[in-house]
């Protein structure tokens, strides 16, 4: 059992609770388990740290909240005598936006384009995330269409965003080359992402029924998926074989299995620890999932399984195309009212997860689980023992951002 969230509801404390598939809340003094991510979850709005650290010699060196190597505003306070980190407190507050009382008294449709925006690399994954909070609210069945467009579109979030990662750790590692020809299959996926949704970061797509006319040129979309799975494949071969770049991410930042489940990281981290922990293998529309691991816990680790998947995300997609092409579609609206919901989705980064209270048709209440608060802590966890020079490497290899994490 996880704990991925803590809200008060009623005056009363709330946890959020993940087991397998499932995701219910129970109030806490009914709970007899001291999760150890539970100062973590409270405090995630102000800090993020590791267990700090006194002495003689040691100093706060503060990088951010504008710096060259991280694209978000954050602060990170690493605590070092010169090369050696020792401690890292990380201060997400910078690109905090309030994004939940933003969302709170809007009807649904209105809702989504804020849901996409609390994090645009996740676009897809939250709104997949808030929909079937709603669906579980209202007892709504979803469509085969639906659901089909939704793995279609969480699987290209997931294949851009996984070659982010990579580019980003073959960029740190001066692999020109390489970083040029995955800067050029990232421009791809995103004009794919644009020709069947009008949106680079498939915004506007989802929706409680996703009707066949939002999706356009899928048989332009299945020609591309087949050159960036040939092309990556052959890109990635290569890449093992470049021991630079290989030596630079391997045994870096490593973190236990133990630690990954103690903190309540999810997705690719947590595989890459040995775990094979994947909420879209109970989606039975997953006819051809592989789930990915590896054991080292490392950069290079987290790499490996992200571009294994990106290979089978293509493999995904191009099945749930020729799928979809068959389905006799029966359009139906719903009636939104009042009720509870959860719901969760498998983001490229792990679980995003949403509970929504609606009333007379609009959100009424909302809570928000992001993969990279737990993301942070893991590369916070890392990176102690090693070096500043390291530390490009550990947080691109662990894929989060601060907009998800803020919120």
């Amino acid at each position: 059992m996880r704990l991925l969230g803590v809200f008060e509801k009623n005056y009363k404390e709330m946890f959020m609770l993940q087991e397998k598939n499932l995701l219910f809340l129970k109030e806490k003094e009914l709970i007899n388990n001291n999760f150890e991510n539970y100062e973590l979850i409270k405090n995630r709005d102000i800090s993020i740290k590791t267990e700090d650290i006194e002495g003689e010699g040691i100093f706060n060196f503060r990088y951010g909240p504008i710096t060259g190597g991280v694209a978000d505003a954050g602060v990170f306070n690493i605590k070092t005598y010169g090369e050696r980190i020792l401690a890292v407190d990380i201060d997400p507050s910078y690109k905090k936006r309030n994004m939940e009382n933003f969302i709170k008294g809007l009807e649904i449709n209105k809702a989504i384009p804020l849901v996409e925006s609390v994090c645009a690399n996740f676009a897809f994954s939250h709104s997949t995330a808030f929909l079937r909070a709603v669906e579980d609210a209202l007892n709504i069945q979803t469509d085969e269409f639906t659901k089909r467009v939704r793995i279609i579109g969480v699987e290209l979030e997931r294949i851009y965003n996984h070659l982010y990662v990579i580019l980003k750790l073959s960029k740190g590692a001066s692999q020109n080359v390489l970083t040029s020809h995955l800067e050029s299959l990232f421009e791809e996926t995103l004009r794919i992402n644009k020709a069947i949704s009008n949106s680079r970061f498939l915004k506007n797509l989802n929706g409680l029924v996703i009707r066949n006319n939002r999706l356009n040129n899928l048989d332009y979309a299945k020609d591309k998926i087949n050159y960036i799975k040939n092309k990556f494949q052959e890109l990635y071969e290569h890449s093992l074989e470049s021991w630079n770049f290989i030596d630079r991410i391997y045994k870096t930042a490593t973190l236990t299995q133990n630690k990954a489940l103690e903190i309540g990281v999810t997705g690719p981290t947590l595989r890459a620890t040995g775990s094979n922990e994947d909420l879209r293998q109970y989606e039975h529309l997953y006819e051809n999932l592989d789930i990915q691991t590896q054991t080292n816990g490392d950069s290079l680790s987290r790499m490996i399984v992200r571009a294994k998947e990106i290979i089978n995300s293509c493999d995904i997609i191009l099945n749930q195309i020729d799928k979809i092409s068959n389905i006799k579609i029966k359009q139906k609206t719903h009636k939104i009212s009042s009720g509870m919901g959860l719901g969760y989705c498998e983001s490229p980064s792990g679980i995003v997860a949403y509970f929504i209270e609606l009333k007379d048709s609009k959100v009424s209440d909302i809570y928000i689980s992001t993969p990279s608060v737990f993301g942070f802590k893991a590369f916070a966890e890392s990176l102690i023992g090693y070096i500043f020079t390291d530390f490009s490497f550990a947080y691109d290899s662990f894929g989060v951002n601060f907009a998800d994490c803020a919120r």
